[in-house]
């Protein structure tokens, strides 16, 4: 009771002054003291909590924590991916790198505009990153501004007032032709026993659009009745994809089950060095990416562009570029969206290419028929 006559007496007091004939309205008055009270009540539950100040990176580590051990769990109510916390570990590191840099250590009451540009600008102009490399992890910083603005560390006001750029870009990567991987199955001598483990797993991949990280642990026990049914370790979906003959040509020739698969970066060298034997793959590609905001085009051989997850787009394109519906190959590849899946393929360029492709080649076909009727 002594709370409110205060808080009465408090709101009389300051009505009075701002009154003209020094009456204050009793009306008036009970607006003002609920106006006050239920302000007061507002403010208090929507502040973040006073326990001292919060180092960001310590902040971070507590969201690693919490989503290893479930305590923070996805949108869909799903344990986080190895994937995705794997990637607030390097967000972290490069936190941490950022802050040696600069010679402080900043609290998640320092977050504001100036921080945010100024973390961006690290990532694009120091340490001269892709577009795509930088939105990933201005990505991972905005979730964990957000996660803070849960346990009410920081206020809402902190992610509303303050923009996260996020960039992305879709750089052209190669695939291979259904006669790429042909030609790539049908190589026979190898320097070691790994190169045909290499090449069998990487068409297999290419077959079933699995990514690496699925088909490079492909067991017996999700292959039944000609499909393989399994979840993807990234996303955690669903997926059932019919086995093509060459696929089961492949899971005969290992009746114990797949080889044990060597490591990515392992991986993704042999597969280079396989390459290197079609001709094809001999040739140059130009792949343009964004660094430090400007375009910077490099050359190489198609070979050196080959890793794990060029079977996984190959699948999708040349299925694509076969007729198959786009929601048909989304069932296959996981793909949520068809915006996301044509982007994956860069579909609109592949469609006007196939257009133009088709219409001189018609053309071609009228000229000859035209000199054949004139003579």
């Amino acid at each position: 009771m002594a709370f409110y006559a205060k808080l009465i007496r408090d709101t009389y007091q300051h009505l009075l002054v701002k009154t003209p004939n020094g009456i204050v309205d009793p009306a008036l008055l009970k607006k003002a003291v609920y106006a006050k009270h239920l302000g007061e009540q507002v403010e208090k539950a929507i502040a973040p909590k006073k326990e001292g100040r919060v180092l960001i990176a310590d902040f971070f580590q507590t969201m690693i924590d919490d989503s290893k051990n479930r305590k923070r769990l996805s949108q869909d109510g799903k344990a986080l991916t190895p994937a995705t916390i794997s990637s607030y570990e390097s967000t972290k590191k490069h936190f941490l790198e950022f802050q040696s840099e600069r010679r402080r250590k900043y609290y998640l009451t320092d977050i504001d505009q100036k921080l945010l540009d100024s973390l961006y600008s690290y990532f694009t102009d120091d340490l001269k990153m892709a577009f795509n490399g930088v939105g990933k992890y201005m990505k991972t910083f905005r979730t964990m501004m957000n996660y803070a603005r849960q346990k009410k560390l920081i206020g809402a006001d902190v992610l509303t007032d303050n923009k996260v750029k996020v960039t992305h870009e879709s750089p052209d990567n190669i695939y291979l032709t259904e006669k790429d991987i042909a030609d790539l199955y049908a190589i026979k001598e190898f320097d070691s026993p790994l190169y045909e483990v290499v090449k069998d797993l990487f068409v297999i991949g290419c077959l079933t659009g699995l990514r690496f990280s699925d088909y490079s642990t492909l067991s017996k026990a999700r292959i039944s009745n000609g499909f393989i049914s399994l979840t993807q370790q990234k996303t955690q979906s669903r997926v059932t994809i019919p086995i093509h003959p060459t696929v089961q040509e492949i899971l005969a020739k290992y009746p114990n089950g797949l080889p044990k698969c060597p490591p990515n970066q392992v991986f993704n060298r042999y597969l280079k060095d396989l390459g290197k034997k079609l001709p094809q793959l001999d040739t140059d590609f130009e792949k343009v990416l964004t660094r430090g905001g400007v375009a910077d085009p490099k050359t190489y051989k198609k070979y050196e562009l080959l890793q794990s997850h060029t079977a996984r787009r190959s699948l999708a394109t040349n299925l694509y570029l076969s007729g198959v519906p786009a929601i048909t190959i989304m069932a296959i590849t996981g793909h949520k969206t068809e915006k996301s899946f044509l982007a994956y393929i860069k579909a609109d360029s592949l469609q006007h290419a196939m257009l133009l492709a088709e219409h001189w080649k018609k053309q071609k076909k009228d000229d000859v028929g035209e000199k054949g009727a004139a003579a």
